[in-house]
C-alpha cells in the first residue's frame, strides 16, 4: 500500500507519505539490479555462448538504471560486450555467409543491440553480422525467429525491426545502400504484418518510433497497447493471460520512448503493477511456456525453470522503471 500512496501523491499533492515515488522505484531498481548483474556474470562464468536473455537484456537494464541514477558494475557492461564479440571474432567468414548461429537472425539482431548498448563502433564482427542479416532477410521483408520459445523468440516483427534497426546503426560505407534497401522491404512488411502477441505490438510501434516510414502508425500501434492493459494495471504476453513484468515492463518501455506523459495514468498504474509484484530478492517472476530445446542448467538465479524467462522479465521491469523515474 505504501507504494500505491507514493504513486498516487503525483496528482494528490496534499498527501504527504515518508517515501517518495522516486524513492521507491530507485530501490526497486536497485535490488534487480543484484540480481540481473548476477546472473549475467554467471552466465558467461559457465557458458561460452552469446544469449540474448542473459547478456543483452541485462545490459540494457543496467545503462537505463545508470540513466536514472543507479550505480551499476561499469566493467561487467563492457565484459559482456567483450563475450559477446569474442564469440563471433573467430568466425566472422561464416557468419557473413548466413552460418553458424544457433537462433539466427533473432540472435544476431540481439548480438548487435549488445553491441550498440556497450557503445561498440562497426568493426569486422559487426560486418560479419549485418552480413548474416542481409542473407537471411526473407522475401516478404522480414525476419524469422529460429524457434519458438516465447515471448522473447516468437515475435517476427520484434526480429524484424531488431534487425532492421541495428544494420543502421552499424552500417558502414561498404553495406549501407543493401541495409537500406532491406530495410525498406522491412518496413514494407511491417506495415501489415499480423500482431498476435504483446511482443508483436510493442515491436511494431518501437519501429514506428526509430525507422524511416512507418511513423503515421505510431498512434494508433500506442493507442492498441494503451487498450490491452489489463485492470490490475499490467500487460499480458498474450490474450487470456494474467499479467506479468516482462510484457508489463516492455510495454512501459516502449511508451515512455512514444513520449507518453509520465504522469499519464496508464503508466502510474503500470508502475504501481511493477512496484507490486517485485519478489523481496529483487527479481519478478515470470512462469516459463517454453519448450526446452537445450538440456537445462542452474544459473545461480531465482526461480529454478523459470530463470531464463525471469531474467529478462526482471531486465524489462529495471528498463521501465528507470524510464519512468528519469528526470
Amino acid at each position: 500500500m505504501r507504494r500505491l500512496i507514493a504513486i498516487l501523491t503525483l496528482t494528490q499533492p496534499g498527501l504527504a507519505p515518508a517515501v517518495t515515488a522516486d524513492d521507491e522505484i530507485s530501490a526497486a531498481v536497485d535490488s534487480g539490479l543484484k540480481i540481473v548483474q548476477k546472473a549475467a556474470f554467471n552466465y558467461a562464468e559457465k557458458r561460452s555462448c552469446f544469449s540474448c536473455h542473459h547478456q543483452t537484456l541485462p545490459m540494457l537494464a543496467m545503462t537505463e538504471a545508470r540513466r536514472f541514477g543507479a550505480e551499476i558494475d561499469t566493467a561487467l557492461l563492457q565484459e559482456q560486450a567483450t563475450y559477446t564479440h569474442d564469440f563471433y571474432k573467430d568466425r566472422t567468414g561464416k557468419v557473413a555467409a548466413g552460418e553458424g548461429v544457433g537462433g539466427r537472425s533473432m540472435t544476431v539482431a540481439y548480438s548487435l543491440w549488445t553491441l550498440d548498448i556497450a557503445g561498440r563502433k562497426p568493426d569486422a564482427v559487426t560486418r560479419a553480422l549485418t552480413s548474416y542479416l542481409l542473407t537471411r532477410q526473407e522475401k516478404d521483408g522480414r525476419w524469422k525467429t529460429q524457434s519458438h520459445r516465447p515471448p522473447l523468440e516468437a515475435s517476427h516483427p520484434m526480429a524484424t525491426f531488431l534487425a532492421a534497426y541495428y544494420m543502421e546503426q552499424f552500417s558502414e560505407s561498404e553495406n549501407e545502400e543493401a541495409i537500406a534497401a532491406a530495410n525498406h522491404r522491412a518496413t514494407d512488411w511491417l506495415k501489415s504484418s499480423p500482431e498476435k502477441s504483446q511482443e508483436d505490438l510493442n515491436a511494431k510501434l518501437w519501429a514506428a518510433l526509430e525507422l524511416e516510414g512507418l511513423a503515421e502508425s505510431a498512434d494508433p500501434l500506442k493507442e492498441k497497447i494503451l487498450a490491452n492493459q489489463k485492470p490490475d494495471g499490467g500487460w499480458s504476453q498474450l490474450p487470456g493471460m494474467g499479467s506479468d513484468a516482462y510484457a508489463t515492463g516492455q510495454s512501459l518501455f516502449v511508451l515512455e520512448k512514444s513520449g507518453l506523459p509520465h504522469d499519464h495514468p496508464a503508466i502510474r498504474r503500470g508502475v504501481t503493477f511493477l512496484l507490486e509484484s517485485q519478489y523481496p530478492d529483487g527479481s519478478w517472476f515470470v512462469q516459463t511456456r517454453s519448450k526446452p530445446i537445450q538440456k537445462y542448467f542452474d544459473n545461480g538465479d531465482p526461480h529454478g525453470k523459470s530463470q531464463f524467462i525471469s531474467i529478462p522479465a526482471t531486465s524489462w521491469a529495471i528498463a521501465a522503471l528507470s524510464r519512468w523515474g528519469k528526470k
